[in-house]
């Protein structure tokens, strides 16, 4: 049990740390224009890093379930060429780089984070049972 603990958190930071790696390669090597959903989606990778890296499990459900609904809104919509008024036009959210097959950066950025987000759900599957006071009487949880 604790060598999946180990692992899961050893996961939970290393894919996140990857994937922004990897996203800053594309826009200060490669000079790939982030649209807004992108930013949110890098924002969210980065508190799912800090999450893992404090031990919250909260915050890491919470944030890598976000940036999968977001990248899969976005993914959806360079699938579809769907143009959303918040996108701008030098940056606009449709438009992937990188295709490969019904894969798009958003669509890679969904797996990443449903990675995650199945890490984070088995981690609170897994929380140690904490004994309450209620009332002088102690009850496990």
């Amino acid at each position: 049990m604790w060598q999946w603990t180990r692992i899961r958190r050893g996961l939970g930071i290393v894919i996140p740390a990857i994937a922004l790696s990897v996203s800053a390669y594309w826009s200060l090597v490669l000079h790939w224009q982030a649209c807004v959903m992108c930013w949110s989606e890098r924002l969210l990778l980065a508190t799912t890093l800090f999450g893992w890296t404090i031990d919250l499990p909260w915050l890491v459900a919470f944030a890598s379930a976000s940036g999968m609904v977001i990248s899969a809104t976005q993914w959806w919509m360079q699938l579809r060429a769907v143009h959303a008024a918040f996108c701008s036009t030098t940056a606009p959210c449709d438009v992937s780089y990188f295709q490969w097959g019904p894969f798009t950066t958003a669509g890679l950025a969904t797996m990443i984070f449903a990675v995650l987000t199945v890490l984070a759900l088995d981690r609170f599957a897994h929380l140690p049972k904490q004994a309450k006071n209620v009332g002088g009487i102690l009850f496990r949880s």
